[in-house]
């Protein structure tokens, strides 16, 4: 399964599928000639203009000769507006068989060149899509605990804060389903053990159906690892630690922003069902590069699509995702059954290679150093950055003061604004920069920071950032050497 870059032309000539996801405001473009010739490309929004479109035409015709092409079909799929203005564009250089299909969701797309094909799947249906929610006074949350106790914890800590009203409390999961029709919750919490049956194979049922902004309550333990990033490869948008009652002074302020930034959450991307590895993308790395990259809400599942969708032969890669102690070893063993590369939980002293991504250990910092020719990483126990450990910020400044080699940073989905100065300091020394749009993003955070602030030189749909890194390692034109 192949991905296409936006403008990029796929002609009858090639074999095999070319899948993309169009998001709104995006397009794909077929032209099918009488003689069973064709060709197809995929635009990106941003390329949705007439100077693309003419450009796109010429290079068509060229292929497939233009009388061929103006006398054939056309198949133009893309929401309203882009359709609107590529079928008049179309219309106007004289195409006379224009099919229009009309798409206002998120849809997959396939392409078979050599079979002359195209295939749509179902969109997703506007009223079943949650984007950020407008301000509102309260947001109902739906308590699933079969732990009476932290029913009640959990009950207390809501109704400290007015933007919370507990809507409705459940003991067994069969009770689930008929709360959420009742009562309509803007998010719920969810333990993950519990009778009848445990809470991911829950929240796999509920997901799809109601695509309600979903917590999982977990004790943070080493055997539950597994389980929480199962949950948040099927929907949930974050996870929290089960509440004492002893702590619950200490711990209220992390729930409630925890759990009020979920049901803000863009549950246009978290709700939808993800499964091991991305369509990989055309094109090589420069493995003399090397990649960083920073996230935390969201970002277990936005860095499974990146890593996965990369070639098989990579730069050495650095990553701070914020992530407990216990959790962060399960994650890189995750990825590394994924990858055809080594993915590994960083310890102190290791080797950053080609072919080699480092994850930083939840509840310590991670910084590179390069000396005496080679890059390694340091693993300490120095203070939070930005309330993080690990850091972004503390990853990116110390890249900065260790260039050695062209690099690419990205930021990714994430509440708070943890790495967008880093990543500002890394723009400002000629690192090529990459910040996750808002679209895709689960909670636009973090990314919304390093745009602001002019630290983002490519702003990317999450589907788009491999493509973007691979031809980023390339790109050495305003690399700045800092230290040998």
């Amino acid at each position: 399964m192949n991905r296409m870059l936006s403008k990029e032309i796929i002609t009858f000539k090639k074999e095999g599928e070319y899948l993309n996801d169009l998001h709104p405001g995006d397009a794909f473009l077929s032209f099918h000639t009488s003689g069973g010739k064709c060709a197809g490309l995929y635009l990106h929004r941003r390329d949705v203009k007439t100077d693309s479109l003419t450009e796109i035409v010429q290079k068509v015709a060229a292929e497939l000769g233009l009388n061929e092409i103006q006398k054939g079909e056309v198949k133009v799929i893309a929401a309203a507006d882009s359709l609107g203005l590529i079928s008049d564009f179309l219309a106007l250089k004289k195409f006379t068989n224009i099919k229009k299909v009309e798409k206002d969701g998120t849809v997959e797309v396939m392409f078979l060149p050599a079979m002359n094909k195209v295939r749509v799947s179902k969109e997703s249906k506007a009223p079943a899509i949650r984007t950020h929610l407008p301000v509102k006074e309260k947001f109902k949350v739906l308590i699933v605990d079969d732990s009476k106790t932290i029913r009640n914890i959990l009950n207390r800590i809501f109704s400290s804060d007015s933007a919370f009203e507990v809507c409705a409390m459940a003991e067994k999961p069969s009770d689930v389903e008929g709360l959420i029709l009742k009562h309509k919750p803007d998010v719920i919490t969810l333990d993950i053990h519990m009778p009848e049956m445990d809470g991911v194979t829950l929240l796999k049922q509920i997901a799809p159906k109601y695509n309600i902004p979903t917590v999982m309550i977990s004790s943070i333990s080493m055997a539950e690892g597994p389980l929480v990033l199962e949950a948040l490869e099927n929907g949930a948008v974050d996870y929290i630690q089960k509440p004492e009652v002893s702590e619950i002074d200490k711990v209220t302020p992390m729930i409630l922003e925890k759990v009020k930034t979920a049901a803000r959450a863009n549950m246009n991307k978290s709700a939808k069902k993800k499964t091991g590895r991305a369509v990989q993308v055309s094109g090589q790395c420069d493995l003399k590069s090397m990649i960083v990259l920073g996230s935390s809400t969201g970002g277990t599942e936005a860095i499974r699509e990146i890593i996965t969708a990369l070639p098989n032969q990579i730069p050495p890669m650095l990553i701070v995702q914020h992530i407990p102690a216990v959790f962060s070893a399960a994650f890189a063993k995750r990825m590394n059954d994924l990858c055809p590369f080594e993915v590994k939980e960083a310890e102190d002293g290791d080797e950053v290679r080609a072919n080699r991504v480092l994850i930083a250990p939840g509840g310590k910092q991670m910084k590179f150093v390069y000396k005496n020719g080679k890059g390694h990483v340091e693993i300490t126990d120095d203070e939070p950055v930005n309330r993080f450990k690990p850091s972004v910020d503390y990853l990116f400044n110390s890249v900065v003061k260790n260039l050695y080699t062209h690099t690419v940073a990205v930021i990714l989905t994430g509440m708070g604004k943890d790495g967008a100065r880093g990543m500002l300091e890394l723009h400002k020394s000629g690192v090529k920069t990459i910040a996750q749009d808002e679209y895709s993003s689960v909670v636009f955070g973090m990314p919304k920071e390093a745009i602001a602030i002019g630290a983002a030189d490519y702003v990317e749909p999450l589907g788009e950032i491999a493509d973007r890194i691979v031809q980023l390692t390339h790109d050495k034109s305003s690399f700045k050497k800092i230290s040998a």
